[in-house]
């Protein structure tokens, strides 16, 4: 090998190095599961639910219902994401938070008391 040779690996290792810190990509993101114990909510309430990471974010709305566990497959997860949620109650206007860490098995529990 040349000295241009050289200088070509070494330009494109740098270039793809910096294109890594400057534009992260999960590129080993795949579906997840987060489940939603709710404590102190009312049978009927209906829920605004937010979730994000730092790569995602979704929401949706559900009705509470008796024993509820609210399940949400999202897709763009990790092994290790810090993922927060928060719930707002119509009924009053307040907001709960909490976080979690997606497993393993691509799933978190996060428990929340809404009153």
């Amino acid at each position: 090998m040349g000295k241009s040779d050289h200088k070509v690996i070494v330009l494109a290792t740098i270039t793809i190095l910096l294109t890594l810190v400057l534009f992260p990509s999960n590129i080993f993101a795949e579906n997840g599961v987060i489940q939603i114990q709710i404590r102190g909510a009312g049978v009927g309430d209906n829920l605004k639910i937010s979730a994000y990471t730092d790569q995602n974010s979704w929401e949706w709305r559900d009705s509470f219902t008796i024993g509820d566990n609210l399940v949400k497959q999202v897709n763009g997860v990790s092994t290790g994401d810090i993922i927060n949620v928060c719930i707002i109650n119509f009924k009053d206007g307040r907001e709960d938070c909490d976080s979690g860490t997606f497993n393993s098995n691509g799933s978190v529990e996060i428990n929340i008391d809404v009153g």
